[in-house]
């Protein structure tokens, strides 16, 4: 009876040490594999140039050149609206590309927005391209420490330019007529 229950916690111990070192080995070897696509460029490339693809032949203001990289000055600059993202979207070949981005399919929805960073209601393809590449993978640590940064950034130039937008009133003020009779009067 006991070297029964000696027997079987024995085996239990071993079972479960053999699935921990499995379930690791696989999760290793997942993000190995997922390190390796991430790296990939001609992955990166040919999912980014059948997106764009995609886009301007859901384009009604755009032709799909035969060749992107002979077009690629003028694709730089080409906006198309929200709305044809949002359309080339639902198409289930782009999702499988951006699946294979490793772009987080919650995402997917709210391309169209991510991309157009100015909420002008268009999206530049040269913004299209860089943000597919910025969405890759899972969110890094770096990823929010740089938006701090740039925020931070962005706050002294503000402070520096509400100064001048105050000094530029004060002189205004000083020069007008109300203000040139204010002077006189304390003069």
């Amino acid at each position: 009876g006991m070297t029964f229950v000696v027997h079987m916690v024995v085996f239990n111990v071993i079972s479960a040490m053999f699935v921990e070192k499995t379930m690791f080995a696989a999760k290793s070897l997942a993000e190995e594999r997922k390190r390796e696509r991430m790296q990939d460029k001609h992955l990166l490339a040919a999912n980014v140039a059948f997106l764009i693809r995609m886009i301007l032949h859901n384009s009604p203001d755009h032709d799909v050149p035969e060749h992107l990289s002979g077009s690629l000055e003028e694709l730089i600059h080409a906006e198309v609206p929200l709305w044809v993202v949002d359309q080339t979207i639902k198409d289930p070949a782009v999702k499988k590309a951006l699946n294979e981005l490793d772009i987080n399919p919650h995402d997917h929805a709210r391309l169209s927005d991510i991309f157009d960073p100015d909420n002008g209601g268009t999206v530049d393809l040269a913004d299209v391209a860089t943000g597919l590449r910025s969405l890759r993978g899972d969110p890094r640590r770096s990823d929010i420490v740089t938006v701090d940064l740039m925020i931070r950034s962005m706050q002294a130039v503000l402070h520096d330019v509400l100064d001048h937008v105050k000094n530029i009133e004060e002189r205004q003020k000083a020069s007008s007529p109300l203000g040139l009779i204010r002077r006189m009067k304390t003069a």
